[in-house]
């Protein structure tokens, strides 16, 4: 099913939360909602979901106008940030939730334990959310939202609660799940990295407007504005003044098309980090910071020469 946002704008008091906001998502993609917090990003995915009502512009599903219509009537489901578990329930109730009156009991707790196997909790039935870990918590709110047969998915920051090892084998995991059922999903996320891990494309939002759309591949490599040079890419451009190459304004370079040791522009190493299997180096020019990758240490307080292979900008 695929998803539209035309014109799409929602005020709380005098803060734009979303300011006409033009999105259309394929069916079966997975799109990632990228950016800082309050850029709008949460409000926009509850405004999918009906939680939000919009001031402005229309929602579609499958060209349907579902703008005005209640949260039970989208064929939406929604995986929150805090996995939103009935405590007093057990994970086989909890799964059950969505399809109460809907379908037989029977065949509702058939669909239950098919899910809880598909995602390894099959033997976790008869727990109660204390009893979980906060991978399995995540895996049982991702099994709820699959029993709802949803034709749409929509996660908020559903990875934020769990260690460094548990996020990226729930990376893979929310990714495998999407791919195998080939639902539409809209992942919100204040992290870059598992925005170019998952996403087919990226939106990067921020004050409530979409400041570029594309994929990983496509943002990373052609960036439109400084607040993208900043916030996309691990680490991110150093914005740097343009004058160093006779241009107006600032342009941003990426820590791998510095090439350290050649060229005739010169500055000081002001720290060094160790990357494992690489050096990233810190170089103070004339009030800027630039980093750079390196294979060997340097020293700080070193001058050493650089150049671009390329850079971005420049931008006023």
């Amino acid at each position: 099913m695929s998803v539209e946002l035309k014109s799409v704008s929602k005020i709380y008091r005098n803060v734009r939360a979303l300011d006409d906001v033009n999105i259309t998502i394929n069916k079966g993609e997975f799109f990632v909602i990228l950016g800082p917090s309050g850029s709008g990003k949460t409000t926009l995915l509850r405004a999918i979901a009906g939680l939000e009502k919009v001031d402005s512009g229309t929602i579609l599903l499958d060209g349907k106008d579902i703008t005005r219509l209640p949260p039970h009537r989208r064929e939406v489901a929604m995986v929150f940030q805090n996995y939103a578990l009935y405590p007093h329930k057990t994970v086989l109730e909890n799964l059950l939730m969505p399809v109460e009156g809907e379908m037989r009991r029977e065949e509702a707790t058939k669909l239950a334990k098919e899910m809880a196997s598909m995602l390894g909790i099959g033997d976790l039935m008869s727990r109660y959310p204390s009893e979980l870990s906060g991978g399995q918590q995540q895996r049982v709110a991702l099994a709820r939202a699959l029993v709802k047969r949803p034709k749409v998915f929509l996660m908020d920051e559903p990875l934020s609660n769990l260690d460094a090892i548990q996020r990226v084998s729930a990376r893979k995991l929310i990714r495998d799940v999407q791919r195998e059922n080939q639902i539409t999903t809209l992942y919100v996320t204040h992290d870059q990295v598992e925005a170019m891990a998952l996403a087919d494309r990226v939106a990067i939002m921020n004050h409530g407007k979409v400041i570029q759309m594309g994929t990983p591949e496509e943002i990373y490599s052609h960036v439109d504005n400084e607040f993208v040079a900043t916030f996309f890419g691990n680490p991110p451009m150093s914005l740097i003044d343009g004058k160093l190459l006779d241009l107006k304004g600032k342009i941003g370079v990426r820590p791998e098309d510095v090439e350290l040791g050649e060229g005739d522009m010169k500055g000081k190493v002001s720290d060094v980090e160790f990357w494992g299997d690489r050096y990233l180096v810190y170089i103070s020019i004339d009030g800027d910071e630039l980093r750079a990758f390196y294979p060997y240490r340097l020293r700080i307080g070193e001058e050493v020469k650089f150049k671009f292979k390329k850079y971005a900008g420049p931008w006023s």
